[in-house]
Formats: structure tokens, sequence, C-alpha cells
């Protein structure tokens, strides 16, 4: 329950900033960018929270939860090998762009770093962002993000290393 209330902060605080910068007028492209996170934050609820039949077991909805990554990390292993082949893509490029840093031997990750790798991309922070969540209709979750440093995924870092090999 306690998950559930944090999520609902969050979603508050999503919804709080994209009606100011709505209210503001000159920030579309942002307030966008806070409506998209706000709706992947109500699914997170949806999908993790007490669930509609009643059923509030928390083996039930860990069993859920763990069923749910299961098919995350397949959605993620299917979408490399997609992208390895169709570098154009901006998941693409946004993963080249994070395992550039790595390599350089950059000791910390961080949004900004990975944004500054790819200026000419409009897109970058909704695209980002659906690399970071887990939702019905994602990009795939590849990243975490601890404040601003990003770092990949746990359970999908075998697949990325895999492609990391196969796009050189």
């Amino acid at each position: 329950m306690e998950n559930i209330n944090l999520d609902i902060s969050r979603l508050e605080d999503s919804l709080e900033s994209a009606a100011f910068l709505v209210s503001k007028g000159d920030s579309a492209k942002e307030a966008h960018a806070e409506i998209v996170k706000a709706l992947v934050i109500l699914n997170e609820i949806r999908s993790f929270g007490v669930q509609s039949t009643g059923t509030s077991s928390v083996s039930k909805r860990k069993e859920t939860r763990m069923d749910f990554e299961s098919r995350e990390i397949n959605k993620v292993t299917r979408r490399l090998g997609l992208w390895a082949k169709r570098q154009d893509q901006i998941n693409a490029k946004i993963l080249n762009a994070y395992l550039k840093l790595e390599q350089s031997g950059t000791p910390v990750v961080t949004q900004k770093m990975l944004h500054a790798q790819l200026p000419g991309e409009a897109s970058f922070e909704t695209n980002f962002l659906q690399m970071r969540i887990i939702a019905k209709k994602n990009h795939g979750k590849l990243f975490d993000l601890y404040g601003d440093q990003v770092t990949i995924w746990p359970p999908v870092e075998y697949a990325v290393r895999k492609y990391e090999k196969a796009v050189g």
C-alpha cells in the first residue's frame, strides 16, 4: 500500500507540474512530457496496485509484477534485435549514446550527458522516459534513473551487452 501512495504522490506532482506548464502557455513540449509521465505513473498504479477484482493479496501482486517484468525483459530482447538493424531509430540512438559514454570511461552517465550526445533530437525526453518505465505501450525498459544518474536496468544487462557486441 505504501508503494501505491508513493506512486499517487508522484502522479499528483506530475499533474501539478503539467498544469503549471500549461498555464504558462509557452511550454507545450515540457507539459506534454509531464502528462506522458503522469499517464505512465497512472498505468503503474493500475498494474501494481490493488486489482479491481477485489484481490488484495500481496503474493498475488508480486506474482503479477514478476510476470510483468518477465514480459518486459522479453519485449526488450526482441526490440534490441530490431534496433541493431535500424540504427537510425531514436531508441537505438539513445542506447548507443549511453554505450558510447560508458565506453569513454565516464564514471557516471547522467541524463544531461546523454541528452547532450543527441542535441538535434527534439523528442529525446519523451523517448527516454519510455525507455525507463514498464508499461503496456512503452519502448522497452532499458534504463533506471537515480536522481540524474542513468544505469542499465539490471534484468536486461545481458541483452544490452549482446546488442553492444552486435553493433560494434
